[in-house]
């Protein structure tokens, strides 16, 4: 299970390109995103299975959302990520 305190502060976002993590079969990436059209910072939440990194998955396997850009936005990419059969 993920769990939102391994997915680090806001702060961290705001900064940081993105973070990555591993749960037992299961890899993701958060990442603050911005869409072209947008002025809205937003989070986006890629996972795929593993053991391979992101780079090395076909794109087919992998499945993505977007959360506004909070604490709230973080935690619903948490729970979708866990909802998850992977």
């Amino acid at each position: 299970m993920i769990d939102r305190g391994r997915l680090l502060s806001l702060g961290y976002y705001k900064k940081a390109p993105s973070f990555t993590g591993s749960d037992k079969n299961k890899c993701y990436k958060i990442e603050r995103f911005r869409e072209e059209d947008s002025e809205e910072d937003m989070f986006k939440a890629t996972i795929w299975p593993g053991p391979f990194s992101s780079e090395n998955t076909p794109e087919e396997s992998k499945q993505s959302k977007l959360a506004v850009f909070t604490e709230d936005g973080l935690q619903e990419l948490v729970d979708w990520m866990n909802s998850l059969d992977i």
